[in-house]
């Protein structure tokens, strides 16, 4: 690959930038919404499930997200071929959503939360099977990511307007997830409207061996996702078998929900750099971003930590305010995980180090596991253990990564 322009990564990152805006404004309206009309035990279910289908979300994908946008990479010139890999891919992602169909019913029934609002979870798998099958791959391979602001701004658009309009109380639980459904399916059939028009890419079915090998191909980018969603996913599942109170419950979930909307922030970063580095390799590029990026981490966490009654208040109300102490626990998660981004499949993916990057999010998974089984089984679960946790597991795997980034020459023989 050859140095060239950053002009798309700019103007890429600029799209996605006005998609993450999209996505705060949205939850800004929706979530003060919904923990005042749910109430608490319902609020709890929505989150709880919410957080619960971010792990089967990330494996449906299956990483074909990134192994997808490194086949269009190579093949972008031939909209034929790309037309066959998405049909390929869709075909691998209906056959693993079976298959996590059949996980999530029998991991419900263990867990109280999950098993007493079975109506509800079923509901939030089919929204997550619409999600999975959106093309994202292949906007990120051709290095147009304005289609994707303006899909999110439609289908989110359109379930905030049912949300609002249908919601009223703790009985309206089901028809949040109905809005989210029909809100997926409008995004699911825009994106698929631009792919044809602005690449000529359709899906072409292949065969169902060919479906086998994309799964083959994408396993290794998946295990490194899938044990990165480990990370909130296993503290997940913990917090519902040791957490008995609902309002703790509730607490981390909201304390959760302003970590994620900060990491949203490297998001637009990563998506652009990813694709960026595959098609330009300049790497000094990324050590650049990873600079100037310092300062601002500095200025944000520390703001976020003086904030954190306010957002609270502003989020849940006076009820919430507690959860201030969760926030300020979760801290230190905000710096390291953006440099655990960068450092991850924008720098050392976009390398060919796949495995190595694989590895680290496997150390830093089975330590996240083996942490919270010792709190679990030793009776220390607390919401203030699991916080301290997060963070060192966080801290594990930036030190994995960097420790390759120093041993491994610039580029990967191939």
């Amino acid at each position: 690959m050859t140095r060239g322009s950053h002009g798309k990564f700019y103007k890429n990152t600029i799209w996605q930038y006005g998609l993450q805006f999209l996505k705060y404004v949205f939850p800004l309206i929706l979530v003060p919404y919904l923990t005042r009309v749910l109430g608490k035990d319902s609020y709890a279910v929505y989150a709880y499930v919410l957080s619960f289908m971010g792990i089967a979300q990330t494996i449906a994908d299956f990483g074909f997200t990134l192994s997808g946008t490194k086949k269009v990479v190579d093949n972008k010139d031939n909209p034929a071929l790309v037309s066959v890999l998405v049909g390929n891919i869709t075909i691998a992602r209906l056959m693993l959503l079976a298959a996590l169909l059949a996980a999530t019913l029998a991991i419900s029934l263990f867990i109280p939360i999950l098993s007493a609002n079975m109506q509800y979870v079923l509901l939030a798998f089919v929204a997550v099977g619409l999600r999975s099958l959106l093309p994202d791959f292949v906007f990120q391979g051709y290095e147009m990511m304005g289609p994707l602001t303006t899909r999110y701004f439609a289908s989110k658009g359109a379930q905030l307007a049912l949300t609002l309009l249908l919601v009223r109380g703790p009985n309206d639980l089901l028809l949040v997830v109905i809005a989210d459904i029909v809100g997926s399916s409008i995004g699911l059939a825009w994106s698929y409207v631009a792919t044809s028009r602005l690449f000529g890419v359709q899906i072409r079915l292949g065969t169902l061996r060919q479906s086998l090998l994309e799964l083959k191909d994408s396993a290794i980018y998946c295990i490194s996702n899938v044990s990165s969603s480990l990370f909130s996913g296993f503290t997940t599942i913990i917090i519902g078998l040791a957490l008995t109170s609902n309002t703790e419950i509730a607490y981390w979930s909201l304390a959760l929900t302003t970590i994620n909307a900060v990491q949203a922030l490297y998001t637009p970063i990563a998506n652009s750099l990813y694709p960026h580095m595959l098609n330009n390799g300049d790497f000094r590029f990324a050590k650049k971003i990873a600079l100037l990026a310092a300062p601002a981490l500095a200025v944000g966490t520390g703001a976020y930590c003086l904030l954190s009654k306010q957002i609270m208040l502003v989020l849940g109300g006076a009820d919430y305010v507690d959860a201030a102490g969760v926030m300020l626990a979760l801290a230190p998660v905000l710096p390291l995980s953006f440099y655990s981004v960068l450092l991850g499949w924008p720098v050392l993916g976009a390398r060919g180090y796949v495995r190595e990057l694989t590895t680290t999010t496997i150390v830093a998974g089975m330590f996240n596991a083996v942490a919270l089984l010792a709190l679990y089984c030793s009776g220390r679960a607390t919401l203030d253990g699991i916080c301290v946790v997060r963070c060192l597991v966080e801290a594990v795997l930036l030190s994995s990564r960097a420790y390759y980034l120093w041993r491994l020459p610039m580029t990967k023989a191939t």
